[in-house]
């Protein structure tokens, strides 16, 4: 899937098409980059601090791996030719 991520400044970016997903799979990508904000790492202190906020993480994520690549082919572009 496309990226999201967290400066070291502290700034968050996501990708465009993350408002297409459902609901849960947008929150919980917001959550993840959020929680960079206290933990600048994927350590378990960091998935821990997901899991105290968002419980249904784990499952989001694993559907965000599944089907994330299915809304990037199903997006065309400005300037593909098909």
């Amino acid at each position: 899937m496309a990226q999201f991520s967290c400066s070291v400044d502290g700034n968050l970016n996501f990708n465009c098409l993350l408002v297409i997903m459902p609901p849960e799979i947008m929150d919980s990508v917001v959550v993840h980059e959020l929680c960079h904000r206290r933990h600048m790492n994927h350590s378990k202190e960091f998935y821990a601090e997901i899991d105290r906020v968002f419980p249904d993480y784990k499952r989001c994520n694993k559907w965000l791996k599944d089907n994330g690549g299915v809304y990037l082919k199903r997006v065309s572009f400005v300037g593909t030719t098909v």
